[in-house]
């Protein structure tokens, strides 16, 4: 959903109806996995990001949850919990901040209440989170163009580049990374 929800013009509404339907149940069957209180909750509010992006019947609480436990879960300086207990890996590469950023923007595009505040005030802040994140995760790069192995998961290293080349393709890169470098960095 997370490619759907990236590439709508590309990869959705070229699909005839019946495909969309097809995949539409499939995603809201999808509500009979409870995820655990981790990084998995980003999971679930992603498939219910991608339903309210194209208008489908939502779960809000899913959407609630998992905006709620990641906010409580930030650590400090750019850095999000993965559940109770910090641990020093890619996962917020992987998936904690660009799926938040995401989803958030959905939420904030279709203006849905929430709990804490405006919806799009809570995405600023994950905004402003993950080009911190940014900033720290540049400078892990060598200059032979890797991250260090550090925790757990070491294959989703692979994946670390994600929110560095999520911030450029949208242009949101914070002021302390030129785009030069950066592009430099994710082409090493």
């Amino acid at each position: 959903t997370n490619a759907l929800i990236r590439s709508p013009k590309a990869l959705w509404e070229p699909l005839p109806a019946q495909t969309k339907a097809r995949i539409i149940t499939e995603i809201k069957a999808l509500r009979r996995v409870a995820p655990p209180y981790t990084n998995w909750l980003l999971f679930a509010a992603m498939n219910e990001a991608f339903l309210l992006s194209i208008g489908e019947d939502y779960d809000p609480m899913r959407l609630d949850l998992a905006i709620r436990k990641i906010n409580e879960w930030y650590a400090g300086d750019g850095w999000i919990q993965d559940g109770d207990r910090f641990h020093m890996d890619y996962y917020n590469s992987f998936v904690i901040h660009p799926f938040f950023v995401e989803i958030l923007e959905v939420a904030a595009a279709k203006r849905i209440p929430f709990w804490g505040g405006r919806i799009a005030d809570v995405h600023a802040l994950a905004l402003r989170r993950a080009q911190r994140y940014a900033e720290l995760l540049e400078r892990f790069v060598s200059p032979e163009g890797t991250f260090p192995t550090i925790g757990r998961s070491l294959t989703y290293r692979t994946a670390a580049f994600q929110p560095l080349a999520l911030l450029a393709w949208q242009k949101k890169l914070p002021e302390s990374l030129p785009e030069g470098q950066v592009r430099a960095a994710l082409l090493a």
